[in-house]
């Protein structure tokens, strides 16, 4: 199975540094155009069948794809949520470093032991996305699946095939509208593609720039 798994474009809420979750912020004005753009990438790639996560940043994102695949199936599935920020949610990245700095900090340093108050343990997050990897493995093998998600989700599938400790996890940066390739084969997975964005151009934020995901 080939797993083309994109990032959906800048929400409104990466756009002004505000931590968003599960919360549903929008894309942007520039985050329409970089689905467009991805979408243009891919309009003529091989894709089966599509997921998205239900959040519309996510799923606006595959939508701009699936224009191009009028004839492939698009489902929503509840695995592909970002993680839960809980207390987080809502709040500027500088308010959640006054108060919830040490908090903070374990999560981009030991996320498999951080718990964000009131939000999603790391390894609820890291189930349902493995589960749902084990799903597509047996339901879709030898097909091309995209799969259009949140930074959390793709960071799990990536170390997992990496066989990475998942705590390095935030070592992974991922440009939204971005593409990353795994190819699931009989012995080994292989991560093909990482973060590619050569399609955006001047459309691309880069990490200095995207302060909350």
């Amino acid at each position: 199975m080939r797993m083309i798994i994109v990032r959906h474009g800048e929400s409104e809420w990466n756009r002004i540094h505000r931590y968003q979750g599960q919360l549903d912020a929008p894309l942007s004005d520039l985050g329409l155009r970089q689905a467009e753009a991805l979408a243009q990438r891919l309009r003529d790639e091989p894709i089966d069948c599509m997921y998205t996560s239900p959040l519309q940043r996510a799923a606006h994102t595959a939508e701009a794809i699936a224009r191009w695949h009028a004839d492939v199936p698009l489902w929503t599935d509840n695995a592909l949520l970002e993680i839960h920020h809980g207390d987080w949610q809502g709040k500027f990245v500088d308010e959640i470093m006054a108060k919830y700095a040490d908090g903070l900090h374990e999560w981009r340093q030991h996320p498999t032991r951080s718990q964000m108050p009131g939000g999603e343990s790391f390894s609820n997050v890291l189930k349902r996305t493995l589960d749902f990897k084990e799903r597509l493995l047996v339901e879709h093998a030898g097909q091309s699946v995209l799969v259009s998600t949140h930074d959390v989700v793709i960071k799990i599938l990536v170390a997992d095939a990496l066989g990475m400790n998942m705590d390095r996890i935030n070592c992974i940066w991922l440009t939204n509208a971005s593409i990353t390739v795994i190819e699931y084969g009989p012995d080994l997975p292989y991560l093909v593609n990482l973060s590619d964005a050569s399609h955006l151009g001047q459309l691309m934020v880069t990490r200095e720039d995207q302060k909350a995901l």
